[in-house]
């Protein structure tokens, strides 16, 4: 009796052993992705100079070559990544890989305007795609972990964004625009062969997950998740559109720019897993919260210094809070998700922030000339509108929070008296 107690117990303790060791694969080869699709979406911003300098655009193109991606994203996020919660996971990441590919091709063979926009709408659609079921199926692989997971992921993404101009950076001069690219769609095709005969789990479905992603709207945890998700990602839109124009304004080069997304970068991807425990241990809405009292300071005093040292450090600051947000911001989404409506809920949360980025890569550069560039207060004003924005958002979000409790104290207390 005993050798069988003894057995089934050393059976169950490998079979759970098998278990984790599938969950720390099956979250290794979804950042694989993660990084595959980040790379190949940022791999533009390094070629975008070149391109307009081999085919004489005009600087007011590259806006439109850059909005396309941004704007197929969004609308992948929001009205195709709920097919995810359908059953169709891991169908949709290999497509998005695969769309990828494609969009590479078409921008190394393309030659005019048009040609180069429907390229970048092709590669912009691709992480609309894969990011909200990756994220979704991160969060189920490992439920008690979601938070860790998915700061790792945010770490993993984020990394790729930054290796994908490095290291096209790199080849543009010695392999040309059009090889470069064939590149990176190589690293999609590769990223999905390594999924290509991986079985994940499954994502849970019911008769909800048929629904359109922006009906989950109704229910107000998914709102303030939305609300977080659009706050933290108001900073990528003056990024994109300012950043480098600022540091040059400021007295830096094409060096000092790259020392700042490094400063961000590192932190972040240091404490991005930390942020994610802390997710995990506490409310995830609060934890974002908190974190953006750190996030909106350094955003908005990005304007107000008028040397580098200064700037470039607030970076630091930055990145270490944004850690802290981006996976608590995330697992936010999946708590608030209903069942069978993880993927979706990621889609909408990540389109919001999407739609907010856009807005503010639009609007920030003509408030920073409006007001006198660098040398005046366009720093100031460019800057601090980002940083108020970010501000409401949040405090919205808090106040919908306190409403909520609220009432579910108003609920226990008439229940108790009945």
């Amino acid at each position: 009796m005993a050798k069988i107690w003894r057995f089934s117990f050393e059976r169950a303790e490998s079979l759970m052993t098998l278990d984790l060791r599938d969950h720390k694969a099956d979250a290794f080869l979804l950042m694989s992705c993660s990084f595959g699709i980040a790379t190949a979406n940022s791999v533009i911003f390094a070629a975008l100079g070149d391109i307009q300098d081999k085919f004489g655009f005009a600087t007011a193109s590259l806006g439109f070559i850059s909005g396309a991606g941004f704007l197929s994203g969004f609308l992948a996020q929001l009205f195709i990544a709920p097919y995810a919660d359908r059953g169709h996971a891991k169908r949709l990441i290999m497509l998005g890989l695969l769309v990828s590919a494609l969009g590479a091709i078409l921008m190394a063979t393309s030659t005019s305007l048009t040609q180069f926009i429907l390229a970048r709408a092709v590669i912009g659609s691709s992480f609309g795609l894969v990011m909200p079921a990756v994220r979704a199926l991160i969060s189920h692989v490992d439920p008690e972990r979601r938070g860790e997971r998915l700061g790792r992921l945010a770490g993993v993404e984020l990394l790729g964004f930054v290796a994908g101009p490095l290291f096209g950076g790199m080849l543009l001069d010695p392999i040309g625009i059009s090889a470069t690219f064939l590149v990176f769609g190589g690293v999609s095709i590769v990223t999905l062969l390594l999924i290509v005969f991986r079985s994940f789990p499954e994502l849970p479905t019911n008769e909800t997950s048929q629904r359109a992603s922006i009906e989950l709207l109704r229910y107000p945890q998914v709102r303030i998740a939305v609300l977080l998700a659009m706050a933290i990602q108001a900073p990528v839109g003056i990024f994109d559109s300012l950043w480098d124009r600022y540091l040059t304004d400021l007295g830096g080069g094409n060096m000092m720019v790259g020392i700042s997304f490094g400063l961000y970068t590192i932190p972040f991807i240091i404490f991005a897993s930390h942020g994610g425990r802390l997710a995990d241990r506490h409310d995830p809405q609060k934890v974002a919260m908190y974190a953006m009292i750190f996030v909106v300071p350094a955003v908005g005093g990005y304007g107000l210094f008028q040397t580098l040292p200064p700037v470039v450090a607030l970076n630091v600051l930055e990145g270490i809070a944004q850690a802290l947000m981006y996976p608590a911001s995330a697992a936010a989404v999946a708590l608030a998700a209903p069942v069978g409506r993880a993927s979706a809920a990621q889609g909408l949360a990540g389109a919001s922030g999407l739609l907010m980025s856009m807005l503010l890569a639009f609007t920030t550069p003509a408030i920073y000339g409006h007001f006198g560039g660098a040398s005046q207060n366009g720093g100031v004003a460019a800057f601090g509108a980002v940083a108020l924005l970010m501000a409401s958002l949040t405090v919205l979000a808090a106040v919908m929070l306190w409403r909520i409790g609220r009432q579910s104290k108003s609920a226990e207390v008439s229940s108790s008296v009945r």
